[in-house]
């Protein structure tokens, strides 16, 4: 039996509604159990401190075969398929806790980026099946989604990040619909399973 982990993140400053705490709530009716894969969902606290408290935790426990991370970024209109992490971490943008990240870079002697290690082109195009607008990324950012990248590439583990949009708050906000995103997900869950 092979373990697929999928993360969200609850809310933080400036985003009070979370598309993808809302996703691994909802993906676990929608993806039952396949034969020789299981998934695990688990919502993540949107703090600096739930690297070592939870993410790595999980990781550990669990040791999956795969991670897939999702996130959220309010700036962008597609979902987005992240190619690699990179050595930085903002301390302007408090956490959830109000807490700043301790310095820039997140490994000081680490190198500049780590790639993703799960096949993001294939999951591009998976999720395009869905019909959702998707593309591949170079910039996680430089906040909490692009460090939990960067801590589960570091750990050997298979892993990549899905950032989508912020949730359609109307029927004239051009934001994709919740349910385009929560498809496009799937697509990208079969995927993986398929591929692990």
């Amino acid at each position: 039996m092979k373990t697929i982990l999928v993360t969200g993140f609850e809310p933080f400053p400036g985003t009070p509604i979370n598309p993808t705490a809302l996703l691994v709530d909802r993906l676990p009716r929608r993806l039952p159990a396949q034969r020789n894969v299981r998934f695990v969902f688990h919502r993540l606290p949107t703090t600096w401190s739930a690297r070592l408290d939870t993410t790595a935790v999980l990781r550990r426990d669990l040791q999956p075969d795969a991670i897939v991370h999702l996130g959220v970024d309010g700036t962008r209109r597609n979902i987005n398929v992240e190619t690699r992490a990179v050595n930085r971490q903002t301390r302007i943008r408090p956490d959830a806790k109000g807490e700043h990240a301790r310095h820039a870079p997140i490994d000081p002697a680490g190198p500049l980026a780590r790639s993703s290690s799960l096949p993001v082109r294939a999951l591009r195009d998976a999720a395009a099946r869905s019909g959702a607008a998707v593309g591949l990324s170079r910039n996680a950012g430089d906040y909490l989604c692009n460090a939990t990248l960067w801590d589960s590439i570091a750990s050997g583990i298979p892993s990549v990040f899905i950032h989508v949009p912020s949730i359609q708050r109307g029927p004239y906000d051009r934001h994709m619909p919740f349910l385009k995103i929560e498809e496009a997900v799937l697509q990208i869950l079969r995927e993986v399973a398929r591929r692990i």
